[in-house]
């Protein structure tokens, strides 16, 4: 049977659409008026401007996540437009968000394989023995060279 955990909460996030400009990187591809453009809340669907990201953080709706050990993450997405405006440069759109995720967790190994660091021993830094001289001749050689 599924056990709900703290981190069973839908989605909660900032998002803000940018428009295409026309241009090509380097230059910037997309932009949005900061007087125009605001932040949609995924939850509420209130809209907050930059200034107001700290106040949207502190609502009681995203203080849930917070309480629950969940972590703001800065993500953006490009994807193509619903319905793009008749003049449109693109039919794209980028997408900044401010996404509340749950923390990374490290898994533990799976299949109780052991990582590399615990099944290999320890690299020994080996030295010539004591009574060992340097070879001279190429014929005083033991081996012969593979070739």
């Amino acid at each position: 049977m599924y056990q709900k955990n703290k981190f069973d909460l839908p989605f909660c996030g900032l998002s803000m659409r940018l428009f295409p400009t026309g241009n090509q990187s380097p230059k910037y591809e997309y932009s949005g008026e900061a007087s125009k453009v605001k932040f949609t809340c995924s939850i509420t669907k209130r809209k907050y401007s930059l200034s107001q990201v700290n106040d949207w953080f502190l609502t009681p709706e995203v203080q849930k996540y917070s309480k629950a050990g969940y972590v703001m993450k800065y993500m953006t997405k490009t994807q193509e437009m619903n319905n793009p405006p008749k003049y449109a440069k693109s039919n794209l759109e980028q997408i900044i968000c401010l996404v509340m995720v749950k923390p990374y967790v490290p898994q533990p190994n799976v299949d109780g394989m052991k990582p590399i660091s615990q099944s290999m021993p320890p690299h020994v830094q080996q030295f010539a023995p004591d009574h060992a001289q340097p070879v001279e001749k190429m014929s005083d050689m033991d081996d012969e060279i593979p070739f």
